[in-house]
């Protein structure tokens, strides 16, 4: 997909979105130009006869001619206008014409946030979400369907003047949709085709496209690092396991060092505390923070921060065979710490361990790991928050900040160390599970212990990285959650 900026008369689309404010007699500058080619029958339609008035996701479409047609969507009352509803509005948007461009592309106006004095965003900004959020709206996996509809191909965002910053918004919102759509078509895919070597041959590909340093591990390597918690995870698959570690290095010396950790489990059944039907089918979905961690550094690589940025994935399935880990083994992880196994489909937690170990070898400011961790937070957040946690109040507060400024829903809970009588074990150094109580801070806590960092930040989006049911901004099926956030916090 191409992503274009324009002044509005260089517009090239059958399809504008165009915005307007309830009970608000200004127009926009597009407006103006959409109702100068109607001869002002948009302006009776709307001002007049009153057809729709700019409600909130209310909406009127409109053919200006036989070449050109625009959707007016209502962004409610001005003063209530915040970033994430102008997301919501503009997906939601998008996803109402998104098989209706005979030409494949669309155009969307840019809105002026000079004239709105309570909007807390700047041009840059909405620019960002304005195509963010058209990818989200646009986003469809169609690989296996026979019948395949007309695509939009080109966006073009619309505004009177194009400055330098609302270039810099568009390209940041422009590569920030593309690591969403990567990481969405990755989870996606079948798991009989995305196993542990597919990710990790498709990770030397985006290493060798983006000048990227790669390492990437085997089962005997990974034996030879010590890595047997992981490892013990992988027994039941007849697919190896593999660890991938891939490198962006700005050209100068970088101001910060961050390592980012994606749970990479590509099928889930639980090992041999199998799951239910039911709670198996979406399973394919356990690499969704794998997927997410080499979206975002594709993105970087375009991008090109001063920031020194590590991405690193445990691979491996959780399967129940004759060769599966199993309860009351007694697993040893990278950092010599032991684990006894109190329930193999708590999997996630012992792969992160391995991983947050190594990524302490790299010698980095700050380590993030983004994963499907928990039932637990789902239970306590719902399907639209991602839990938060960490040891390193100043690193969640910028983060949260972040992500609130980029459309997505975070909230932290506690890592106490009242919680490690939950895992206590008479034989190992910890259990791998602690009951239900507390389920989401329990295993932060657990993953606390492979990980010597003074700044590190655990994302559970076991709620949020796959929908059962299409919401106000995204559809149903895999989110590509905290990319939007994940990379301008990197860029911050």
């Amino acid at each position: 997909m191409r992503f274009l900026t324009k002044k509005i008369k260089e517009e090239n689309s059958d399809i504008i979105i165009c915005f307007i404010y309830e009970n608000e007699e200004k127009r926009s500058d597009v407006f103006e130009y959409l109702n100068n080619l109607s001869n002002n029958v948009l302006c009776e339609q709307i001002y007049k006869f009153k057809v729709i008035k700019g409600s909130f996701q209310e909406t009127f479409e409109y053919s200006i001619n036989e070449n050109l047609k625009t959707l007016i969507v209502g962004l409610g009352k001005k003063n209530e206008l915040t970033r994430k509803k102008l997301s919501q509005c503009i997906a939601s948007a998008t996803r109402r014409i998104k098989n209706m461009s005979k030409k494949g592309s669309l155009a969307i106006e840019l809105i002026d946030t000079s004239n709105c004095s309570n909007l807390e965003f700047n041009d840059q900004d909405a620019a960002q979400i304005t195509l963010s959020a058209a990818r989200i709206g646009l986003y469809e996996f169609d690989k296996y369907l026979h019948d395949k509809k007309q695509k939009i191909e080109t966006i073009e965002l619309l505004s009177k003047e194009i400055s330098p910053e609302i270039e810099q918004g568009a390209e940041i919102g422009a590569y920030t949709s593309f690591a969403m759509k990567f990481a969405k078509d990755l989870i996606n895919e079948s798991a009989q085709i995305v196993t542990p070597k597919y990710i990790a041959n498709l990770a030397e590909q985006i290493a060798k496209e983006h000048d990227l340093e790669s390492q990437i591990y085997n089962k005997s390597q990974i034996k030879n690092m010590k890595m047997n918690a992981f490892l013990a995870v992988s027994r039941g698959s007849a697919n190896d396991p593999a660890f991938i570690h891939l490198t962006y290095k700005p050209k100068n010396k970088p101001r910060k060092k961050i390592a980012l950790i994606g749970k990479g489990i590509t099928f889930d059944a639980g090992g041999l505390n199998i799951k239910p039907a039911a709670s198996m089918l979406t399973m394919k979905s356990d690499m969704s923070g794998a997927a997410s961690v080499l979206g975002i550094i594709q993105a970087m690589a375009k991008l090109k921060p001063d920031v020194e940025l590590h991405v690193i994935s445990a691979l491996c399935e959780n399967m129940a065979s004759g060769s599966a880990y199993k309860q009351g083994d007694i697993l040893t992880a990278m950092n010599g710490k032991t684990i006894e196994v109190d329930n193999t489909d708590a999997e996630g937690r012992i792969t992160l361990a391995d991983a947050l170990c190594y990524a302490d070898k790299l010698g980095v400011d700050e380590i993030i790991d983004i994963a499907t961790l928990t039932g637990a937070v789902i239970v306590a957040l719902g399907n639209n928050i991602t839990g938060i946690m960490g040891n390193n109040q100043k690193q969640i507060n910028k983060f949260k900040d972040i992500a609130s400024r980029y459309c997505e829903n975070v909230w932290q809970m506690p890592i106490l160390d009242e919680l490690k009588e939950n895992l206590k074990s008479e034989i190992a150094d910890f259990k791998n599970t602690g009951g239900r109580n507390a389920g989401t801070s329990t295993a932060a806590w657990f993953l606390s212990n492979f990980t010597k960092s003074k700044s590190w930040m655990h994302l559970d989006i076991a709620g949020t990285a796959y929908l059962e049911k299409t919401n106000k901004e995204t559809i149903s099926g895999p989110t590509g959650v905290m990319i939007r956030s994940l990379i301008n916090y990197i860029l911050s």
